[in-house]
C-alpha cells in the first residue's frame, strides 16, 4: 500500500554539484546512515529517498554555469540540517565524519537556537554546509516574535 503525500512536506531537495562522481560517493557514504535509500543513479542525477524528507537529489549543472562556485552567504542555499534522535547519535555520526576525513566546520556541541539544540556541521565537496542536529520537539524559540 502506498503512502499518500502530506500537504506542506518536502517532496525533494536538489543541488547542483561540480564533480558528479565525487559527490555521489560522498553523499552515498552517509545518506544510508540517515535512513535514505538510493533510487536513481544515472549520468544526469542521483536520488536518495527517505519518507520524512522525500528525495535528496544531486545533479550536474548546466554547462554555462559549471565554473560558478557556491557562496554560502550569498542569496540562495545556506545549509541543510537533518534530525538525529539523540546527542549520542550526533556524536557517533561525528566520529564517522572524522574517520572519512570530511571537512568539519563545527564539532558537536550545544547551541542556543532552542532549549535543546546539539549539532555537528560539515561540508560537502562543493562547500555546501550540512548539519546533523538533535532538537527534541515540541519546542519554542526563546527569540519568538509576537
Amino acid at each position: 500500500m502506498s503512502q499518500q503525500p502530506v500537504l506542506g512536506t518536502i517532496h525533494h531537495f536538489c543541488i547542483c554539484i561540480s564533480d558528479y562522481k565525487k559527490s555521489v560517493e560522498f553523499y552515498d557514504s552517509f545518506l544510508p546512515k540517515l535512513g535514505y535509500k538510493m533510487i536513481r543513479n544515472n549520468d544526469i542525477y542521483s536520488s536518495w529517498v527517505n519518507q520524512s524528507l522525500g528525495q535528496f537529489v544531486i545533479t550536474k549543472p548546466k554547462e554555462e554555469y559549471k565554473d560558478i562556485q557556491h557562496t554560502r552567504y550569498a542569496v540562495g542555499y545556506h545549509h541543510l540540517a537533518w534530525n538525529a534522535t539523540s546527542k549520542e547519535e550526533v556524536d557517533k555520526f561525528y566520529e564517522f565524519l572524522v574517520e572519512k576525513n570530511y571537512k568539519i566546520l563545527d564539532a558537536p556541541k550545544d547551541y542556543n537556537y532552542a532549549p535543546v539544540y546539539y549539532a555537528v556541521f560539515w561540508e560537502d565537496p562543493d562547500g555546501f554546509k550540512l548539519e546533523l542536529c538533535y532538537v527534541p520537539f515540541p519546542y519554542e524559540s526563546e527569540n519568538k516574535q509576537e
